[in-house]
C-alpha cells in the first residue's frame, strides 16, 4: 500500500465563465494540500480557460477541448451540449487512465450540471474499474434532471455526496417548487441517497483564489471620514452588468455619505469595463471606487457596512458569515426558457437569516438601489444568529480524509 502521504486526487469541474465553481475547487484543494502536503492533485476543467485563476499552485490543469459552457453559448439549451460530446469524453477519458487518482473527484456532477455526463460518465466507469474511490463536492442542492435515470445508474459509483451548504438549503430549494409533484420527486430523491450524502455547512477558500492585478488606470478616490462603505459585488461577472452600472449612478444620489467600492467582476468584457469606467470618469461626486476584481474577496465583505450582490453562493455564505446588511438582487435565469432556482431560493433564506432587501432585476434602477441601502442602515439591529454548523465545510472534509487508503 502506497504511503497516505502520497495521494493522487483528481477534480473535474465545470464553470459558466463564474467563478464560484472554481473557487470552490480551489477551497477542496486547498485541504487536500494541508492534509496530504506530498500529493499530487490535478484538475479536469471543463469550462472555458480562466487565466486569473490561481489553479496552477495546487495541481496539473487539463482543461478540455472545445469548451462550450462559456458565457457566449451557455444560454442554449442542454440538447446542444453534446456538441464535441466524443472528443471531449475521450479527452477526459484518457487523462483518467493516464493519472489513476486514487480518488476522484466531480464539482456539482451528478446533482447539477446534468449536461456533463455525455463527456463524464466513460471516466467514471473508468474510474471506478482502476479501483478509484469516486466522490462528488458540490455547493449546494440544485437537483436537475430528475426524470432521467442515468443519475440512480451513475450514483452507484459515488461513496459520497458531499454538499457544502447547511441543510437549510434542501428546505429552501424544495420550498422554491411551485409544483408539489416536482417538490416531492426532489425530497424522494434526497431520502433515498441520504446515506450517501452529507450536508457539511459552507466552505470558503483562505487566502487568494485569483492572480489579479488592480488597473491602475481608473482613479481611486479617498473616502470621507465616517462615510457608509457599500461593497457593490456581482460574483465572476458572467451576468447582470446592470448592477454594476446602476450602482454606479446610485452613488452619485448619495453623496459622500456613502463610499462605494464597486468589483465589476473578472469575467467582465472590454466592452462592460470600458462603459463602467466611462459611467464612473463622468461622476459629479466622487464617492465610487471601481475595480475589475479584488485580491481578498471576503476582506471586503467583512469591512463593508453595506452589500449591493447577486446571492451566488460564496457571497451569500460570506454575508451569513458576517451577518451583513444587503441588498441582494438574485440571478433568475434567462426567461421561461432558462430560470434559475438557486439564487431566488438562497435570497428568500438571506432576508430571513440577515434581513437583506431583495430586489428583482426587472425593477433594478439606480434610484431603487440607493433607497434600499438608506433603508438598511448599518446601525439597524441584527437579525437571528446564524448556526456555527453552518460552516463546517472544511472541518467536514479534512475528516473526511483522514484515515483515506491509497493503493
Amino acid at each position: 500500500m502506497m504511503n497516505q502521504s502520497r495521494l493522487k486526487a483528481g477534480v473535474y469541474f465545470s464553470h459558466y465563465e463564474c467563478f464560484g465553481h472554481t473557487s470552490r475547487v480551489i477551497a477542496v484543494s486547498q485541504i487536500f494540500k494541508k492534509k496530504f502536503p506530498n500529493g499530487n492533485f490535478f484538475f479536469i476543467q471543463a469550462g472555458v480557460h480562466q487565466p486569473l485563476a490561481n489553479l496552477g499552485q495546487y495541481g496539473q490543469l487539463y482543461p478540455l477541448p472545445s469548451p462550450f459552457l462559456s458565457r457566449s453559448n451557455f444560454r442554449q439549451s442542454i440538447p446542444d451540449a453534446g456538441a464535441h460530446a466524443n472528443v471531449r469524453a475521450q479527452a477526459c477519458l484518457d487523462i483518467v487512465i493516464r493519472e489513476k487518482p486514487d480518488i476522484f473527484l466531480t464539482e456539482f456532477f451528478p446533482i447539477g450540471r446534468e449536461e456533463s455526463r455525455h463527456e463524464l460518465i466513460p471516466a467514471l466507469l473508468k474510474a471506478s474499474a482502476q479501483g478509484s474511490k469516486i466522490w462528488a463536492v458540490a455547493g449546494y442542492p440544485l437537483l436537475v434532471g430528475r426524470g432521467n435515470g442515468w443519475r440512480e445508474k451513475i450514483l452507484e459509483l459515488y461513496q459520497k455526496i458531499i454538499i457544502f451548504a447547511p441543510l437549510r438549503e434542501k428546505d429552501m430549494m424544495a420550498a422554491s417548487y411551485s409544483n408539489e409533484e416536482d417538490r416531492k420527486d426532489y425530497n424522494d430523491f434526497f431520502e433515498r441517497h441520504k446515506d450517501k450524502i452529507i450536508f457539511a455547512g459552507y466552505l470558503l477558500p483562505q487566502g487568494e483564489v485569483l492572480n489579479y492585478k488592480d488597473d491602475v488606470n481608473i482613479p481611486k478616490p479617498a473616502m470621507a471620514p465616517g462615510a457608509c462603505r457599500v461593497a457593490v459585488v456581482r460574483g465572476g461577472g458572467a451576468y447582470y452588468p446592470k448592477i454594476i452600472a446602476e450602482a454606479i449612478r446610485a452613488s452619485e444620489f448619495l453623496g459622500k455619505e456613502y463610499y462605494f467600492t464597486v468589483i465589476a467582476g473578472p469575467s467582465t468584457t472590454p466592452e462592460e469595463w470600458y462603459f463602467f469606467s466611462t459611467l464612473i470618469a463622468k461622476k459629479k461626486v466622487k464617492n465610487a471606487a471601481l475595480h475589475k476584481s479584488v485580491v481578498d474577496y471576503e476582506g471586503l465583505i467583512r469591512e463593508s457596512d453595506i452589500c449591493v450582490a447577486t446571492a451566488s453562493y460564496h457571497t451569500a455564505a460570506m454575508l451569513l458569515k458576517y451577518n451583513k446588511r444587503a441588498v441582494i438582487i438574485p440571478f433568475e435565469g434567462y426567461g421561461k426558457e432558462l430560470p434559475f432556482q438557486e439564487q431566488p431560493a438562497r435570497a428568500v433564506m438571506l432576508q430571513e437569516m440577515i434581513g437583506a432587501n431583495t430586489l428583482k432585476v426587472k425593477d433594478l434602477t439606480a434610484v431603487s438601489i440607493a433607497d434600499l441601502i438608506k433603508s438598511v442602515s448599518p446601525r439597524g439591529t441584527k437579525t437571528v444568529g446564524i448556526p456555527e454548523d453552518w460552516f463546517t465545510g472544511q472541518d467536514y472534509l479534512d475528516k473526511a480524509l483522514t484515515g483515506l487508503s491509497v493503493r
